[in-house]
């Protein structure tokens, strides 16, 4: 990263020389890195290395990306070429959909943004978390023998629950709770200026809907950063665990604590999103939107970063999920395309033995959120968040909209 922005001043300042050497030698460190692939080919054309800059485009359309390189003036120069014309074709194909899933139901007349999901089996109710309207839904399904086509949709907590944006959600039936990840976001409703940095774990009554309370993270003395904490995860003896994409930090709550407690600090984490325990409870996967997957032992806090697999690329995955047979199932929502993941885990879970696509570019998932594996062990997912309505600050809400829930079949 920190060569990335070298690269990227060196640019600013037309010392081309620079910026292609800092380049490869960002690309040396992480060719799986879709845009620094591209700035390398860029860089290269303009050194004239114009079969270097085609191999670098070429290794950037087998990670399974997408990139506009046949309208874009920095690669006019290759413009005609049989090669680029075959590699601008190859970047298309990326862009097919893939896959066998299908929308399992739609959330009918939604306003605001929804991006946590969590699923009773208890009762086969759906939960999903909105931080612009600053609450949780709920969706129970309809009843045996009944006409209606799909669920009835309604709002789980009140709208004076003192909550902020809802994130992240997970159901911990032992315990008669719904844990939901809040935050203070420009796109909720009532946002002010004071509200920056304001997040926590808010406890809800599984049955009622009632906030019972809301943790506060609290952070060091003179730190320089606000948390957000966006996604959460669920151990089996009731641990939370809350990645802090606000801060290079992992906050954790324990069984019958009062206060979130920090578990982890280091600088292997750049963008925290999702978070799952292991199997055995040892060690905390966590999904870095620019680095990847990393592993926190939780014994020694040691952070390690699991390369992907040759010809594969885990940058951008925002939501992460365990399947039944303890593989990891990633949401890529910050790749065009949008993509789902299986990773298969090797022995011991310190690498990644294999990445499958499991679904790419359908329309009903263009902007996907969060996921949860549900009825059938099938991965259940939001679609299509609507974050892209509320850009600023007093986005009103949208609207009514149907907002798909994809179901995914392997």
């Amino acid at each position: 990263m920190a060569l990335a922005r070298e690269g990227a001043a060196a640019a600013e300042a037309d010392d081309k020389a620079g910026y292609l050497a800092k380049m490869e030698a960002a690309v040396a460190l992480r060719g799986d890195f879709p845009y620094l692939l591209e700035n390398l080919a860029a860089a290269q054309l303009a050194h004239d290395r114009g079969e270097d800059a085609i191999a670098t485009l070429e290794k950037l359309a087998a990670l399974g990306a997408y990139a506009p390189v046949e309208r874009s003036p920095e690669f006019a120069a290759l413009r005609g070429r049989n090669e680029f014309t075959a590699l601008a074709r190859r970047f298309a194909t990326n862009l097919h959909p893939k896959g066998e899933g299908e929308i399992a139901f739609s959330l009918p007349e939604m306003t605001g943004i929804l991006e946590g999901i969590a699923w009773r089996e208890k009762t086969g109710e759906f939960f999903f978390g909105d931080p612009h309207h600053r609450c949780v839904w709920v969706r129970t399904p309809a009843a045996k023998g009944s006409r209606a086509a799909e669920g009835q949709v309604r709002r789980f907590t009140a709208e004076n629950a003192g909550l902020w944006g809802v994130f992240g959600l997970v159901v911990d039936e032992e315990r008669g709770v719904l844990w939901a990840a809040t935050s203070a976001v420009p796109a909720m409703a009532g946002y002010s200026g004071q509200d920056e940095g304001a997040a926590g774990l808010a406890e809800i009554d599984l049955a009622t809907g009632e906030v019972r309370r809301v943790i506060p993270p609290v952070p060091k003395r003179g730190a320089r950063y606000s948390s957000v904490l966006g996604d959460l995860a669920l151990a089996r003896d009731g641990t939370v665990y809350l990645p802090d994409s606000g801060g290079p930090m992992v906050w954790r709550l324990s069984p019958g604590a009062g206060a979130l407690e920090l578990v982890a600090e280091s600088a292997e984490f750049l963008s925290l999103q999702g978070a799952v325990v292991a199997d055995d409870g040892s060690a905390l996967f966590l999904a870095d939107q620019a680095n990847g997957v990393l592993r926190l032992d939780l014994n020694s806090n040691a952070v390690q970063r699991l390369e992907s697999p040759p010809q594969t690329t885990l940058v951008g995955i925002d939501g992460l999920v365990r399947a039944g047979n303890g593989d990891l199932i990633a949401i890529q929502s910050r790749l065009r395309p949008s993509r789902v993941l299986r990773l298969a885990l090797a022995p011991g879970g310190e690498a990644i033995a294999a990445v499958t696509v499991l679904e790419a570019a359908h329309l009903t998932m263009a902007a996907p959120a969060l996921g949860c594996v549900a009825t059938g062990g099938a991965l259940f997912f939001i679609g299509h968040s609507g974050w892209a309505n509320f850009d600023g600050a007093g986005a009103s809400p949208t609207r009514p909209r149907p907002v798909p829930v994809f179901r995914t079949k392997r």
